[in-house]
């Protein structure tokens, strides 16, 4: 028998929500090169700073119902050392939800993160770094918008820059302490190619895969992004992209919009 169209919503939401989380501060790192997802070992240098304001509008649809999510997001990143960087994330959802017997909308912060970016290794184009975190219970665990405690991680991430075309990596582990019930241990890998097409306009495509916090679901989350980054100075980035989900709770795709400030 089909479940009351306010039920379903209410679960879709929480699980688009955890996968939201997935995304945005679990098991990803905050401070991606949007639109990417993927980690690079970049870092802003001593005394150097960086904010990132984010847009990504996603789309959902399952069972006749629809998903539209708006997750909005701003990460301060600040250089202590040469080779490392101390990073604040912020993110803030709004989702609406419609289907043959109601509409639901509902908005609010998700979970903080902090988190340090060090680059350890680096032998000509060749670099590695390590990214360890920490999310804060700042978003509501009822609404799904919040894992109702502290989660903590890293990322393992690779770089690979001989010239104009680049690659990379990274691969993490997400301790995913929570109340809801979801799966604790949630694991990371991703990998991203990008191109400098001129000395101003970059082309990205990035591929990643995530444990699902669903306990009952074995499949993971995997999404693929195709997009661009514009520099027209070498202290400010706009970027777009496209962004393709597999698997549930994968959203099925949404448009990702960001600008980045550098001082």
């Amino acid at each position: 028998m089909a479940r009351p169209f306010g039920e379903g919503i209410a679960a879709r939401l929480i699980r688009l929500a955890a996968a939201a989380l997935v995304a945005s501060g679990c098991a990803v790192p905050a401070g991606a090169a949007h639109p990417l997802l993927t980690e690079d070992t970049g870092t802003q240098g001593l005394g150097n700073a960086q904010l990132e304001l984010m847009v990504d509008k996603t789309r959902d649809g399952q069972s006749g119902n629809t998903v539209r999510e708006h997750v909005a997001t701003a990460v301060l990143s600040y250089g202590v050392l040469e080779n490392a960087d101390l990073q604040f994330g912020l993110p803030h959802i709004r989702q609406h939800a419609h289907g043959a017997l109601g509409r639901h909308a509902s908005q609010g912060p998700l979970d903080a993160s902090v988190d340090f970016k060090w680059r350890f290794f680096e032998r000509e184009a060749l670099s590695l770094g390590l990214k360890p975190g920490i999310t804060v219970p700042t978003g509501d665990k009822d609404r799904g918008f919040g894992t109702g405690r502290a989660t903590w991680g890293a990322l393992l991430v690779l770089s690979y820059e001989p010239g104009p075309l680049a690659f990379h990596t990274h691969a993490g582990y997400r301790r995913n302490s929570n109340a809801l019930g979801q799966r604790t241990s949630l694991r990371h890998v991703s990998a991203a190619l990008t191109y400098k097409a001129t000395e101003r306009l970059k082309l990205v495509a990035d591929f990643s895969a995530d444990s699902s916090p669903d306990r009952a679901d074995r499949t993971s989350v995997r999404y693929r992004i195709l997009g661009f980054i514009y520099s027209p100075t070498p202290s400010l980035d706009f970027d777009a992209g496209l962004k393709h989900g597999h698997g549930d709770p994968a959203a099925d795709r949404a448009c990702l919009f960001g600008a980045t400030l550098r001082w």
